[in-house]
């Protein structure tokens, strides 16, 4: 297990493992299997002879994960009674922006045809983010005291039980950096 701590989630993260072959025979390893597709690994070899070890490259890719995270990575081997090796990767990716309330957001039962707002609070884990919404996103951008709020207009049409709608926030700088998705969701009255 390996714990990254906290960091940037804009910022890869990778640890190299080590695998010692502690038996008398050859082990031979079939896969790598991941919980996730944020996490990749690799091996140096098909194979560990007795005595000898390998090394298995993993990578949590940047931007993949945020918050708290617990991720496995399964070597799968022809050893029996050990087919599996697991290897966990932890640690709290921040953010570049926190969104508050928390997304996707669950708006409850909305009316058809009634515009509703909603405001979110956008609070960047550093300095110097600056954020930008297109006039035709439904979304306002308003800045005060280091954060940003983002106020998302929501009309919902008649006709489907679900209503959802997706609004992107592009980050102006840092640049690089993949947009803001707030997604909220509800379901149409009666």
């Amino acid at each position: 297990m390996v714990d990254f701590g906290t960091y940037p989630a804009a910022e890869s993260k990778e640890h190299t493992f080590q695998l010692v072959n502690a038996t008398q025979e050859t082990v031979k390893i079939k896969k790598i299997r991941s919980t996730c597709g944020c996490l990749v690994g690799q091996v140096s070899a098909s194979e560990i002879l007795p005595g000898k070890a390998l090394k298995i490259q993993t990578q949590v890719k940047a931007n993949s994960v945020s918050g708290k995270f617990s991720k496995i990575l399964y070597v799968e081997t022809d050893l029996a009674g050990r087919r599996f090796i697991r290897l966990e990767l932890k640690g709290t990716a921040l953010p570049l922006v926190e969104i508050t309330p928390a997304v996707p957001f669950y708006a409850g039962k909305l009316q058809a045809g009634q515009v509703y707002e909603f405001r979110f609070e956008l609070e960047p884990s550093q300095s110097g983010v600056v954020l930008s919404a297109t006039v035709d996103s439904g979304c306002r951008l308003k800045k005060s005291e280091g954060k940003w709020f983002a106020v998302c207009k929501l009309t919902p049409a008649g006709g489907t039980a679900i209503v959802e709608k997706e609004f992107r926030i592009d980050v102006v700088s840092p640049t690089g950096q993949p947009p803001l998705s707030i997604r909220i969701r509800g379901l149409l009255a009666d």
